[in-house]
């Protein structure tokens, strides 16, 4: 294992918006599986006493801001990995929490299925078989990705929903007035 080795793990992990895997990892850096793997504990060592720190997914890797400081500086990011659509699914299962897939496969249509793989993946979400459906429940890692509990992301939620109705409300309002 050679420190040039070592560097390009770090690039990888430090550019790459997902999880990497070992093989991947190792790939980049010309390196065998396992010598990928004691690449990414070493760093995982040297990240100890930083702000960041690597964790691994379902999917393998990731560079992250350690859950204590997201809080500090989650709005220098606008969680730009997450695409309109998966943000879109993850308010409809937190505001359901926990959600079905039949629901939000009725209020996003049949791409929710790519949403819910992609959030599986990244291990922000799990679901369970319940009956001829599944229930989608936020995981420990959707907590720290925003740097909050589910219950305040919740109440944000409905804070939001509520302001859109009242809009909406007095968008209708006004409609009949001028009738």
């Amino acid at each position: 294992m050679t420190e040039k080795s070592k560097k390009l793990v770090e690039a990888a992990l430090f550019l790459s918006q997902n999880p990497i895997s070992a093989k991947s990892l190792a790939q980049i850096a010309g390196v065998a599986e396992k010598e990928a793997e004691k690449l990414v504990d070493e760093l995982k060592t040297e990240y100890a006493d930083r702000g960041i720190e690597i964790i691994q997914t379902p999917l393998g890797w990731q560079i992250h801001v350690k859950t204590e400081l997201i809080g500090k500086v989650s709005h220098l990011s606008p969680y730009s990995d997450l695409s309109e659509g998966v943000l879109k699914t993850l308010a409809l299962v937190v505001y359901k929490h926990p959600a079905t897939q039949s629901y939000l496969v009725k209020m996003q249509g049949n791409k929710v299925y790519n949403y819910i793989k992609k959030l599986e993946a990244r291990g922000m979400i799990k679901t369970q078989k319940k009956g001829r459906t599944k229930e989608v429940y936020v995981t420990q890692e959707f907590e720290n990705y925003f740097g909050t509990t589910l219950d305040e992301i919740k109440k944000r939620v409905e804070e939001q929903i509520a302001e859109i109705k009242a809009k909406q409300a007095k968008s209708k309002k006004a409609d009949v007035d001028v009738e």
